[in-house]
């Protein structure tokens, strides 16, 4: 009998793809949604990824923060994959109690439901290279490791929901009595980039395709595939040497101006209009007074941290793909599948040679269709009398000679006649 795997949050960019890959290893998956109905679209699309797989992947309702609703969906299961959704803290129940983090309580319900069902033997909890260093730093030789932990208590409400929610999965884990004793792993991908399966996330490419900032400010991005992110939960799931251990999921670093460039080259050409010039501080902080995503860029510019990716290499036996290629494939699947804006004039590939070309194929064609107007308009004109052939233009030239009387008796003529035309063109 295949292993039997449960996922939550089914439907996001990061679980499709790992449903995917499970699919393709003939793994039987079950998948959580907190709501079936508001969830239906992406569940279809979900039933889509893998026609020719052994199992059809199972949907259920269940919500990680009810602890009676996730329980039901541990039935028969051997590996359950929880992601760390991060939740600000809410007000307590009761003046004098800690805040409550639902972010917590849905990684310990998750695990208690594991151990309660008997059959689960290994968990893998997504975190996030934000659980390592919560902010980018000024520029250093600091090389973070899995050994690293972000400062929960100077961390954003969400980034802090991460870390207490990871410290706490490792807590419970060790506290069990050994009758109860099952593995946990942990991943901390870095940003995950690449093809959307079911639908768009807000990232940074559909940011720069839509045009959501006019400019390229200096902030650096920690970037990995998807796709590499997915394949190393598969892998942890049979591998020992995952037990117990963080693993740091991690591409390279690019600067969002070079993000910027590398999306220009390839769809300036068909009409995108990539925002490639630097930002300059003083014009993003002014930009920030009205512009949500410029506000967040404001404390981590001119910042970057540095990743080792050794585990994810000698350990998961994964080899990171090169992200600039990542960037082109998720942007060609959001402009085919129309997740992005359309350009107002869509060029086909191949219509120009560089971005650079852009001006020079863009008055051409203004030129030529300028020039085509002229011509249509001269031919309208000529059916309408209002071009004179070579006789008459002599012949007007001969009238006017003759002096002002005749040319002042002309023009009631001229007048009369002109009235009649736009009545006829009327």
């Amino acid at each position: 009998m295949a292993s039997f795997v449960l996922i939550t949050d089914a439907t996001s960019f990061v679980s499709s793809h790992i449903i995917k890959q499970l699919q393709e290893e003939g793994y039987q998956v079950r998948g959580t949604v907190t709501s079936l109905q508001e969830e239906e679209a992406r569940i279809n699309l979900l039933h889509e990824l893998c026609p020719e797989a052994k199992y059809k992947v199972e949907v259920v309702e269940a919500d990680p923060t009810k602890a009676d609703s996730i329980e039901s969906a541990m039935k028969e299961v051997h590996h359950v994959i929880h992601a760390i959704k991060p939740i600000a803290s809410q007000p307590a129940a009761q003046e004098g109690e800690a805040p409550v983090q639902p972010a917590v309580e849905a990684v310990q319900n998750v695990l208690k439901a594991s151990v309660q069902s008997k059959t689960v033997k290994r968990i893998i909890l997504t975190s996030s290279y934000q659980a390592v260093s919560a902010n980018p730093t000024v520029a250093t030789d600091k090389v973070f490791t899995e050994a690293d932990w972000a400062d929960a208590e100077t961390a954003d409400p969400l980034v802090k929901s991460l870390i207490l929610a990871e410290k706490s999965a490792w807590d419970f884990v060790k506290e069990l009595p050994d009758a109860d004793k099952i593995d946990l792993c942990v991943m901390n991908p870095t940003l995950p980039l690449g093809p959307p399966l079911l639908d768009a996330q807000q990232d940074v490419v559909k940011l720069l395709l839509d045009r959501g900032i006019s400019g390229c400010p200096r902030v650096c991005y920690s970037v990995v595939d998807v796709r590499d992110v997915a394949a190393a939960h598969v892998k942890a799931l049979e591998l020992e040497g995952v037990v117990g251990n963080r693993h740091i999921l991690h591409g390279s670093n690019l600067w969002l101006k070079d993000i910027a460039l590398i999306l220009a080259k390839e769809y300036k050409p068909q009409g995108y209009s990539i925002p490639t010039i630097s930002l300059p501080n003083v014009c993003l902080w002014g930009l920030s007074l009205f512009n949500k995503t410029a506000k967040t860029f404001l404390p981590v510019v001119g910042k970057q941290s540095q990743f080792d990716n050794t585990r994810m290499k000698e350990v998961l036996g994964l080899t990171p793909r090169d992200v600039k290629e990542t960037i082109l494939e998720e942007a060609n699947v959001l402009i085919e599948k129309g997740l992005v804006k359309k350009p107002k004039k869509v060029r086909a590939p191949g219509t120009g040679a560089a971005a650079e070309g852009d001006t020079t194929i863009q008055e051409t064609s203004d030129k030529k269709e300028g020039e085509s107007k002229e011509e249509k308009g001269e031919e309208t004109a000529k059916e309408n009398g209002d071009v004179k052939d070579e006789e008459g233009e002599k012949k007007e030239a001969t009238e006017e000679g003759q002096g002002d009387d005749k040319r002042r008796r002309k023009k009631p003529q001229q007048k009369q006649l002109k009235q009649q035309r736009l009545r006829i063109n009327s």
